[in-house]
């Protein structure tokens, strides 16, 4: 849904890089099943991002995408839920969760209107007749935009939330790569503190990538 070559490229870069990591982390020795199953979440998330931002990805089945990242929502609340304790209530591991739920929804909501329900595709030779979508024409950076008001204004609200989230996990990222490099640091703790960095830095690409799309489709 990218006309222009070198943003398509960026944002391919920004969501097959996470999902690769996150799909590493899915066969990484130590996690647990509940872990698996986020990475994977992820690693789904991550392809089926790269396969929005160019013209074949809309080819693929909408509905697919809306159950498995409907039931990924589903899935990271019971699980923060399911983890809550004595010294972490669930308000607490909700709220920490709400990010992960944030961004499956967000999946969820671009594949249904994608499906039809409330975008107007624009040109850019895609040869889709998409009710709620205009078509864009091939100068146009997007090959589609949203015609519905409330559309736009959903897709605006999931942009700022996301671009927000990005940041919050990039500076995460950071503070774990800044500590990781203290010279006091052992060796086998910097390893593991540039793992712990990682995660947070492929959610901050992520969120930041499908806060572009989704700007681009207003």
């Amino acid at each position: 849904m990218i006309n222009a070559t070198g943003l398509r490229w960026i944002l391919t870069a920004l969501f097959t890089f996470p999902a690769l990591y996150a799909l590493w982390s899915t066969a990484a020795p130590g996690r647990t099943p509940a872990n698996r199953v986020e990475h994977t979440l992820h690693a789904v998330m991550g392809f089926a991002m790269t396969a929005m931002a160019w013209p074949w990805g809309m080819d693929l089945p909408a509905g697919p995408q809306i159950v498995v990242f409907s039931a990924g929502g589903v899935w990271f609340a019971a699980a923060a839920l399911a983890r809550a304790s004595r010294a972490n209530t669930r308000t607490a591991a909700l709220v920490a969760a709400l990010p992960h739920i944030v961004m499956m929804g967000a999946m969820a909501w671009m594949a249904t209107v994608m499906n039809g329900s409330g975008m107007a595709a624009g040109a850019g030779g895609a040869g889709h007749d998409m009710p709620g979508m205009d078509m864009a024409g091939t100068n146009a950076t997007s090959a589609m935009t949203l015609s519905r008001a409330g559309d736009q204004w959903t897709a605006c609200l999931l942009a700022v939330a996301l671009v927000i989230l990005g940041l919050r996990w990039l500076a995460q990222a950071f503070d774990h790569g800044r500590v990781a490099v203290t010279p006091a640091t052992p060796r086998g703790t910097t390893a593991l503190l540039h793992s712990e960095a990682s995660e947070p830095a492929c959610h901050a690409a992520m969120a930041v990538g499908m806060g572009v799309m989704l700007v681009l489709l207003v």
